[in-house]
């Protein structure tokens, strides 16, 4: 399913809850995701929870050595 597809089903749910902790808990993670704290590249918009586990993720490949020096990188952008 693409993308508004996606949204029109969670609207049609969420068009039939009845129970209000499940509208606010929705709600928090809609303003969470909303606010933006950054971008990437491309220009996406990267909320606070995004970037909490990129960072995460980046800490997590640096403890278990999955990183490269400074030589290997400059090689690597050669061919970009």
């Amino acid at each position: 399913m693409d993308i508004q597809s996606e949204k029109l089903v969670l609207i049609e749910q969420l068009a039939r809850v009845q129970d209000l902790n499940i509208i606010a808990r929705i709600k928090a993670i809609l303003k969470e995701n909303s606010e933006a704290v950054g971008y990437k590249s491309d220009g996406e918009a990267i909320g606070q929870s995004e970037l909490i586990a990129r960072a995460e993720a980046s800490n997590k490949s640096i403890r278990e050595g999955r990183t490269k020096g400074i030589q290997q990188v400059r090689k690597e952008a050669k061919n970009w």
